[in-house]
C-alpha cells in the first residue's frame, strides 16, 4: 500500500508543476481512489492510503524546506562574515555550557542547550521574525508549509521533553486512574529521557495508525540519556513508564515500549515486602492512605431461592455504581464463561446462543464499597475472596508467594555490589542481562558473567517496584519484576478530561449522560488520590479572554 500511495502523490505532483492540473481536481481524484479501496478491498486499506498521503506529503514538505535550510548555509559560506559568526557563537556556547556544568555538577543548565535551536533560527531558518523591518517574501502556499513544519517541531519538541499525553488504557490503577481519564503527563519532574532512538515520526509511539510498519528506525540508538529533573521518584508516586517486558519478547528499543502507568511502591535501596494484602517498606507499613481495590467473588446464598429477577436487579446495580464486573453466564449447550454484562448480548450473537446468569459475579472494588454493596444483598448473596493462582516473578523460583503475600525483595540501586549466590540470581538475572547487556552462564554451581567466574555485581541503573491500586486486577512489577531507570517516561500531573463509557451502559437517560466525569475535568493528579479541580477557573479565564478582546475591538473603532 505504501509503494502505490507514494506513485499517486508523485503523479500528482507531476500532474500539478507539469501538466497545470488544478490541485482541487487533484484533490478529488485522491478521494475517489480512497472511496473506490474502501468499496472493493475494504476501510483498513483506505485507512492505510489516507495515512501514507497525510505522512508521505508532510515529509516531502520537511525534505523541501531541510533541502532550503541546506541551501542557505552553503550561500552563506560566501558571506564568510554570517557564517563565521553564526557557528562561532554555536560553538563557543555549547563548549562554554560544557564547562559550566562539569565544573559546578549543575546539571539542570543542560536544558539551556536548547538555546542553539534559536541562534540558528535567527540566522537561517527564521521561524521567528526576529526584526520588525524583516520582510519576507513568499507565497501562501510556502507560508502553509513553513506554519505547519513549525507547529509539527513545536510540537514534538514539547511532546518529547516537557508534557506528554496519556489515556488511561486497563482498569489496574482504579479507583484513583480510571478507564476513559485523559492525562497530561509532565517530563521535567523526573527529567526528560533525550530519545534514546532518534529516528521516528512525530506523535506515534510503536507503528503507524492502521498499519504494522514500524514508526521509528533502529539506525541510530544513542543510549540511555536524561535531562535533570527537579525532584526524584518517591514512595507511592504513579509514574508513567516503558513496559519493561517488552524487551523479553520482542527485540525493542526501550524508549518505543508500551507505556504503563502504575503506583511506584517501592524505589531503588528498598526491601519490600507483601503481608495479607499490606505493603511494607524497610518493615514499616507505607500505603495505608492509598484507596486500594481488591477482587472480591459473590456467590448465591444456597438456603434462599434466587430469582432471575433478582439476579437482574444485582447486575444492574452493579452497573450504576461503576463497579468492574464479571459475571458468570451458561450458554445452551452448558458452557460457563466470564463475561462483563455489557458485552453480554454482542457474546449472544457471537455463539448465538443464550446466556444464562448462573449468580457468580466477579468484582474489584474497596473494602469500603464492598461494605456497601454486601449490606444491600446479604439476604441472597455471599462475599467471597478467592485468588486465581499466576506466575509471579521469579519465575524460575518456586515459593508460596501471592499477589497478598509476597516477599521480601530487595530492589537495587545503583553503585550496589550485589553477593551473588545460585540462590538469588534468579532475581538479578533479568536486570544483568537484559536490562544492563551482560551473558550470564551457570556452570558446575559457579556464576560466569561476561564468561568471567564471579559472586558479585555491580549495578549500573537506579530500578523501581510499580505496582497496580486495583491489586488483584494489575499486571505488574510482581508479575515482571524491576523497573529500570531508563524506562521512566514521567509523573502524570494533570487530568483535563475523563469519560466514563459505563454510563452509556445504564437504564435511565439522567444516568447516560454521566459520560463526561465532570467532577475529574481539570483536575490534579497527587499521590494519594485527591485531586483539585481548575475547571472554575479555566471557565473564568475564557471569559475574562472574551471580554478583553471585546473591549479591545470596541476601543480600537
Amino acid at each position: 500500500m505504501f509503494l502505490f500511495t507514494i506513485t499517486i502523490y508523485f503523479a500528482s505532483i507531476y500532474l500539478i508543476y507539469f501538466k497545470d492540473y488544478q490541485v482541487k481536481k487533484i484533490i478529488s481524484i485522491i478521494a475517489g481512489l480512497g472511496l473506490s479501496i474502501s468499496i472493493f478491498l475494504s476501510t483498513d486499506f483506505t485507512k492505510q492510503y489516507l495515512i501514507y498521503l497525510i505522512i508521505i506529503y508532510i515529509g516531502s514538505i520537511f525534505v523541501k524546506l531541510s533541502f532550503k535550510f541546506l541551501r542557505n548555509i552553503v550561500q552563506s559560506i560566501d558571506h564568510r562574515r554570517k557564517f563565521t559568526i553564526c557557528f562561532s557563537y554555536v560553538f563557543l556556547y555549547i563548549l562554554a555550557l560544557f564547562l559550566i556544568i562539569n565544573m559546578t555538577d549543575a546539571t539542570w543548565l543542560k536544558w539551556l542547550y536548547f538555546l542553539v535551536f534559536f541562534i540558528l533560527d535567527f540566522y537561517y531558518f527564521h521561524f521567528f521574525s526576529w526584526s520588525k523591518n524583516e520582510n519576507k517574501k513568499q507565497s501562501k502556499n510556502e507560508e502553509w508549509e513553513e506554519a505547519i513544519t513549525f507547529a509539527i517541531i513545536a510540537a514534538t519538541l514539547i511532546h518529547v521533553f516537557f508534557i506528554q499525553p496519556f489515556t488511561i488504557p486497563t482498569s489496574s490503577m482504579e479507583n484513583n486512574m480510571q478507564v476513559g481519564d485523559f492525562l497530561l503527563v509532565s517530563k521535567v519532574n523526573y527529567g526528560a529521557n533525550i530519545p534514546n532512538t532518534p529516528l521516528f515520526m512525530p506523535f506515534m509511539h510503536q507503528k503507524i495508525p492502521g498499519t504494522n510498519t514500524p514508526s521509528y528506525s533502529k539506525l541510530i540508538q544513542l543510549g540511555y540519556n536524561r535531562l535533570p529533573g527537579f525532584q526524584t521518584i518517591k514512595n507511592n508516586d504513579i509514574v508513567v513508564f516503558n513496559f519493561p517486558a517488552d524487551s523479553l519478547r520482542t527485540d525493542m528499543p526501550f524508549d518505543k515500549k508500551m507505556n504503563y502507568v502504575k503506583r511506584c511502591v517501592g524505589i531503588a535501596g528498598d526491601s519490600l515486602q507483601i503481608i495479607n494484602q499490606d505493603i511494607y517498606i524497610n518493615n514499616t507499613k507505607s500505603d495505608t492512605h492509598i484507596e486500594k481495590q481488591f477482587q472480591y467473588i459473590i456467590v448465591p446464598n444456597d438456603s434462599v431461592h434466587i430469582s432471575n429477577n433478582i439476579m437482574q436487579n444485582v447486575e444492574q446495580l452493579l452497573i450504576e455504581n461503576d463497579i468492574e464486573t464479571y459475571a458468570q453466564y451458561r450458554s445452551n449447550r452448558g458452557v460457563e464463561n466470564l463475561i462483563k454484562p455489557s458485552k453480554r448480548k454482542k457474546t449472544e450473537k457471537k455463539l448465538r446462543s443464550n446466556l444464562k446468569n448462573t449468580g457468580l459475579f466477579v468484582v474489584f472494588i474497596t473494602k469500603k464499597e464492598k461494605d456497601i454493596i454486601e449490606k444491600r444483598i446479604e439476604k441472597w448473596f455471599v462475599f467471597k475472596q478467592e485468588l486465581m493462582t499466576k506466575n509471579l516473578f521469579p519465575k524460575s523460583v518456586k515459593n508460596e508467594w501471592t499477589l497478598d503475600n509476597y516477599g521480601p525483595i530487595y530492589i537495587p540501586k545503583r553503585g550496589d555490589i550485589l553477593d551473588l549466590t545460585i540462590s538469588n540470581i534468579h532475581f538479578y538475572r533479568t536486570i544483568i542481562e537484559k536490562y544492563e547487556h551482560n551473558t550470564i552462564n551457570i556452570s558446575d554451581n559457579s556464576i560466569y558473567i561476561n564468561d568471567i567466574k564471579t559472586n558479585s555485581y555491580e549495578i549500573k541503573m537506579n530500578y523501581y517496584w510499580m505496582v497496580g491500586d486495583n491489586r488483584h486486577n494489575s499486571e505488574d512489577s510482581r508479575v515482571w519484576g524491576f523497573v529500570p531507570e531508563n524506562h521512566v517516561v514521567g509523573k502524570p500531573i494533570f487530568t483535563w478530561l475523563s469519560l466514563n463509557y459505563n454510563a452509556l451502559n445504564k437504564e435511565s437517560i439522567k444516568s447516560k449522560l454521566g459520560i463526561i466525569r465532570w467532577h475529574k475535568l481539570f483536575t490534579t493528579i497527587n499521590q494519594a488520590g485527591k485531586q483539585k479541580s481548575y475547571l472554575i477557573h479555566f471557565l473564568i479565564f475564557l471569559l475574562l479572554i472574551k471580554l478583553i478582546t471585546r473591549f479591545g475591538k470596541k476601543n480600537k473603532s
